[in-house]
C-alpha cells in the first residue's frame, strides 16, 4: 500500500515539474481531458438490480447533428427523464425505475453524447445540454428531470438555454461552476498552476466566454417556472456539499443533505429516492428569483461550433 501511494506521489510529482515547465502543452491536454470522458468498455458489469432495471424498455435513438442518441423509455403517465453523471451511463440512474414505474410515471432515460451507447469521443457542456433538450422537446412535457454530477449541471443549462421544460428539477451531486470542477480535476491529475491557467484560457476560448459564466446557480435563477430539489452528501469527495450550498442560494429549493454516502451512493440510498418520490408529488413552487441571469442561447451554440472545431482538429 505504501509503495502504491509513493508511486502515485511520485507520478503527481513529476506532472507537476513537467507541466510548470511545459505549460502550453500541459495546460492544452487538460482542457481536452475535460470535454473528453474516458471511454469505458459499452458492457461492464452493473448491480444486477440496476442493471435489470430497464428490461422491456424501448429503446430509441435520437440524432443531433452527427450525435446519435440513444433513448430508452418505459410506462404512461407524466414523463420523469433521468440524466447520468460524468463517465457513466443510464445504468446508473436504474435505481429511480421501479419506483417511477409503480407510481404511474412514464420513465425516460438516455445516455449521454461520448457515454454509453451514445456516438462521439466528446461531450462538453453545451453539447450535453443540447443532447437532454433535444430528447426532452422528443418526449413532450416533462413532469420532472433527475439529474446526477454533471448530468445536473447540463439539465440545469438545457433549460435555462435550449428551452428544455420541466415542472421539476431534481440534482443530485451536481457541481456549481465549470471553474471550479476544472481546477479540481486539475489539480487531482497533478498539474501546476502555469498549466492550470493555460487551461483555463484554452477552456475560456473554446466555449467563446468566460469560464465564471458556466454557473449552476445562474441557471437555476432563471427557472421561474420549475420546482428545484437538490440531494448532496456532505462527505462527496467529487463535488463539495459547498457547490450544493451555493447552489440553494440561487433559488428556492427542497434540499436533502446527507451526512454520507459519497458521490455515487446517494442514487440507490432509499432514503433519497422516497424524498425525491415524495418531492414529485408536491404541490408545484416557483423559484423566487427572477430571471434575470439568462445566457443568450446562441452564444451557447457558437461555443458548441468552437469545440466542433476542436475536436475536427484533436
Amino acid at each position: 500500500m505504501n509503495s502504491i501511494r509513493l508511486s502515485r506521489n511520485a507520478r503527481l510529482g513529476m506532472v507537476k515539474t513537467l507541466s510548470a515547465v511545459f505549460p502550453g502543452y500541459f495546460g492544452a491536454l487538460g482542457a481536452r481531458q475535460f470535454v473528453r470522458p474516458r471511454q469505458r468498455p459499452r458492457q461492464r458489469p452493473q448491480p444486477r438490480h440496476w442493471h435489470q432495471a430497464f428490461d422491456g424498455f424501448e429503446r430509441l435513438t435520437e440524432s443531433l447533428g452527427e450525435q446519435q442518441i440513444p433513448l430508452w423509455t418505459r410506462g404512461q403517465g407524466p414523463v420523469v427523464l433521468l440524466v447520468h453523471g460524468w463517465e457513466a451511463d443510464h445504468y446508473a440512474m436504474g435505481g429511480f425505475v421501479q419506483p417511477l414505474l409503480d407510481a404511474g410515471y412514464q420513465v425516460a432515460a438516455l445516455d449521454l453524447p461520448a457515454h454509453g451507447l451514445a456516438s462521439g469521443r466528446e461531450g462538453p457542456l453545451p453539447l450535453l445540454a443540447q443532447a437532454i433538450s433535444r430528447i426532452g422537446q422528443r418526449l413532450g412535457p416533462l413532469h420532472a428531470v433527475i439529474a446526477h454530477s454533471i448530468g445536473g449541471a447540463s439539465s440545469a443549462l438545457a433549460m435555462q438555454a435550449y428551452g428544455l421544460e420541466s415542472r421539476r428539477l431534481v440534482l443530485i451531486g451536481a457541481p456549481h461552476a465549470v471553474r471550479y470542477q476544472a481546477q479540481a480535476l486539475a489539480r487531482m491529475q497533478g498539474l501546476s498552476q502555469r498549466a492550470i491557467n493555460r487551461m483555463e484560457q484554452h477552456m475560456q476560448q473554446v466555449l467563446g466566454a468566460p469560464l465564471d459564466q458556466f454557473e449552476v446557480p445562474r441557471a437555476l435563477a432563471g427557472l421561474e417556472q420549475t420546482a428545484v430539489m437538490l440531494v448532496h452528501a456532505k462527505d462527496d469527495p467529487v463535488v463539495p456539499i459547498s457547490a450544493a450550498q451555493a447552489n440553494a442560494a440561487s433559488c428556492s429549493p427542497k434540499t436533502l443533505w446527507l451526512e454520507n454516502g459519497g458521490h455515487n451512493r446517494p442514487l440507490g440510498d432509499q432514503v433519497v429516492i422516497r424524498a425525491v418520490m415524495s418531492f414529485l408529488k408536491t404541490s408545484q413552487r416557483r423559484n423566487r428569483y427572477p430571471a434575470g441571469l439568462r445566457y443568450h442561447a446562441g452564444q451557447l451554440h457558437e461555443r458548441q461550433e468552437s469545440l466542433t472545431r476542436l475536436s475536427e482538429q484533436g
